[in-house]
């Protein structure tokens, strides 16, 4: 009975070693290190990281560009409405003298005021009453709100446009393009006004509307930016009518310029 249990023993131990024997035996695989191997996860957690710190640089770049943007453009709104005021007191102003003028009663083309064309026969007669008409128009205008009066003086301009094109050598032709030009420098029309003006000291140099034709050639070329031909029709009216209510305001205004 004990022979038995050994010879079992012995048959468990070879049977044992034989599968050891057959298992096909696998090396041993290094543990990877820890410290060595990139994480692909903190690489783009890295990227990401870059990316999001440039896009914040530039949208305070964006917000700086804008801030610079508003404080030109209102200082560019300021600047325009300086000038537009500073024009609307020059306007204002002359409109003001020349309500003043002591021949604003008399007929035009005989002493070069403005005020209604007197009635006398014949085709002067019919010039004077399209001159009294286009005026009336601009007169009545002056009383109206801005908003209302720029209709008016284009049609002022139409009517004095006509008469000069009806009457070319007519007597009251000097002062209708003298109020062409007027009215265009009213609205704005600053080429037009210097062609206007231009027509009455190239054309009529020895008419009474001469020195107020040569003082607002000088506001035109202010307006338009050219201040040395400003400046020099501005002397010509201090050097050849230096006795006029125009000298006065050309000297105040060349002194504005200098």
């Amino acid at each position: 009975m004990h022979s038995v249990r050994i010879s079992a023993v012995v048959a468990t131990a070879l049977f044992a070693t034989a599968a050891m024997a057959a298992a096909p035996v696998e090396e041993a695989r290094p543990v990877p290190s820890v410290a060595t191997t990139p994480d692909p996860d903190d690489t783009d957690a890295d990227g990401a990281s870059g990316i999001g710190t440039l896009f914040y640089q530039l949208q305070i770049l964006q917000d700086e560009v804008r801030r610079l943007q508003g404080i030109v453009e209102e200082q560019n709104y300021r600047i325009e409405r300086l000038v537009r005021e500073q024009r609307e007191r020059y306007i204002e102003l002359d409109q003001r003298l020349l309500a003043l003028r002591p021949d604003a009663a008399q007929p035009p083309g005989a002493d070069g005021s403005d005020g209604p064309a007197s009635t006398v026969p014949g085709a002067v007669s019919v010039q004077g009453d399209a001159y009294n008409r286009a005026y009336a128009v601009v007169t009545e205008a002056r009383q109206l709100p801005p908003s209302e009066r720029v209709m008016e003086y284009q049609r002022a301009l139409l009517m004095f446009d006509a008469l000069i094109q009806d009457h070319p050598d007519g007597q009251y032709t000097p002062n209708a393009y003298y109020w062409m030009g007027e009215l265009h420098l009213a609205t704005d029309a600053l080429e037009e006004a210097r062609q206007a003006f231009a027509q009455v000291t190239n054309l009529y140099a020895d008419h009474a509307k001469m020195p107020d034709a040569l003082y607002k050639l000088g506001v035109t070329y202010h307006r338009l930016g050219d201040n040395v031909r400003a400046l020099e029709y501005l002397d010509r009216v201090t050097d050849e009518y230096p006795d006029s209510t125009q000298a006065g305001l050309a000297r105040s205004y060349a002194a504005e310029l200098r």
